[in-house]
């Protein structure tokens, strides 16, 4: 009898985890600004198009190959195509470039805090299930794949 397979484990959706950071920065901007250089709306804006447009690719490779992209759902394939042949983690890297570009808009350091602490979060309470689990999904497969493929850039 085999186990049901039920994903990694990821029990909070990471744009919630990112989406609660990026609050909590916008808020201590509202009460303890600490500007730290001059906003730039229009490059920020840019940032997070672009942020947007690869979550958006991502998910869309990731639904063509029959695989979920909620972490908390089991994985049909190994997606190995579009935005994941230059990162394991498209998506989650997609929501530290849109904080990032909030951070540019707002050109306070709260914003920069929430980059670096969604980064944090994202890596060690998701992408570290993903990864476990998807070694032990695809094996040698992924082996391989995680050996060509940084996790980030």
């Amino acid at each position: 009898m085999t186990t049901p397979d039920h994903g990694p484990g990821v029990r909070i959706p990471p744009p919630v985890l990112v989406a609660a950071l990026l609050a909590a920065a916008w808020l201590l901007r509202q009460l303890v600004p600490v500007p730290i250089g001059p906003p730039l709306p229009a490059f920020g804006s840019l940032l997070i198009f672009a942020a947007l447009a690869l979550i958006g690719w991502a998910i869309l490779v990731m639904v063509r190959a029959g695989t979920d992209p909620r972490p908390d759902k089991p994985d049909a394939a190994m997606v190995e195509g579009g935005p994941f042949r230059f990162s394991r983690n498209p998506i989650y890297l997609g929501f530290l470039l849109a904080v990032a570009g909030f951070a540019l808009r707002w050109g306070d350091l709260w914003g920069w805090v929430a980059v670096v602490l969604a980064h944090l979060v994202l890596d060690r309470l998701v992408v570290a299930k993903e990864e476990a689990y998807l070694a032990t999904r695809f094996g040698a497969a992924y082996a391989a794949y995680r050996a060509r493929v940084r996790r980030w850039v």
